[in-house]
């Protein structure tokens, strides 16, 4: 006769706990008087791990949605990543980049402000965890951010961003035969982090992310030059104030004239 559903259930659990008990008492067997200690550094790790991952898994999803998964896939995914991260500040392989044009005056990029905002430890998505504006700052740089986008339809377009997933961004247009960079990556320029910390990612000439970076503006993405992420990607500190919007508009500004191979008597400012 077949055995009912909660027999079968039965039957699991005490095989369950005939295994779980054979293995714990040949543990304690083997290990001796060493058996508490054992249990106890154990159990004491295993409390640890799993509060720090915990706390981990809670700065991920503080960043807010943004390239990968918004959820336990996302911050595993994420954490194998870090091991393949890069040091942010450093930029020596863009100076040493042959292509040394640039659309940026050197001169004019006046150093930022203070220290630089904290980010989070996670490579995707990239983050400050700090110094996020306030106010009607964040408002006015994505108006600025568009109008720049929207006085250079000529050269750009509005596309949803395939690094963020989340916003829209700015394109080199799809008529275009003309962009900097190889053809396997694609054609963003730059996008803005809207509803999160209103930072934003931006691709440069090498030797104008090099500026940006020796003045204090960003820093590289963690994952730069690495997989498919362009060598110059580099994230754009929040503006402050609407002195920082024009800034950092005006480096976008640069960035279109770098990926479209337009002169910056070209490219229209916002």
């Amino acid at each position: 006769m077949a055995k009912s559903i909660s027999e079968t259930a039965t039957d699991y659990i005490t095989s369950f706990q005939r295994s779980y008990s054979s293995s714990y008492n040949n543990l304690k067997h083997r290990s001796g008087p060493y058996f508490p200690a054992f249990l106890t550094i154990g159990l004491v790790s295993f409390g640890l791990i799993s509060r720090l991952a915990w706390e981990d898994y809670r700065i991920f999803l503080s960043y807010g949605p943004g390239g990968m998964p918004y959820n336990v896939v996302g911050w595993l995914a994420t954490n194998i990543l870090r091991v393949i991260g890069i040091n942010t500040l450093d930029v020596w392989r863009l100076e040493a980049d042959s292509d040394k044009r640039s659309w940026l005056e050197k001169g004019d990029l006046k150093a930022r402000k203070g220290e630089r905002p904290q980010l989070g430890r996670h490579p995707v998505p990239q983050r400050q965890l700090d110094q996020i504006p306030s106010g009607d700052v964040p408002k006015e740089f994505l108006a600025k951010f568009r109008t720049l986008g929207e006085h250079n339809a000529h050269l750009v377009q509005f596309k949803l961003s395939k690094y963020e997933m989340h916003t829209d961004a700015l394109w080199v247009k799809d008529d275009s035969d003309v962009y900097a960079l190889d053809k396997k990556f694609n054609r963003e320029i730059s996008h803005v982090h809207s509803g999160t910390d209103y930072s934003a990612h931006v691709v440069l000439a090498p030797q104008d992310a090099v500026t940006v970076i020796q003045k204090g503006w960003g820093q590289l993405h963690g994952l730069a030059g690495v997989m498919i992420v362009p060598k110059s990607y580099v994230l754009l500190y929040a503006p402050r104030s609407e002195e920082e919007i024009e800034v950092l508009v005006g480096i976008v500004r640069a960035a279109i004239g770098y990926m479209t191979g337009a002169v910056m008597g070209d490219v229209k400012s916002s």
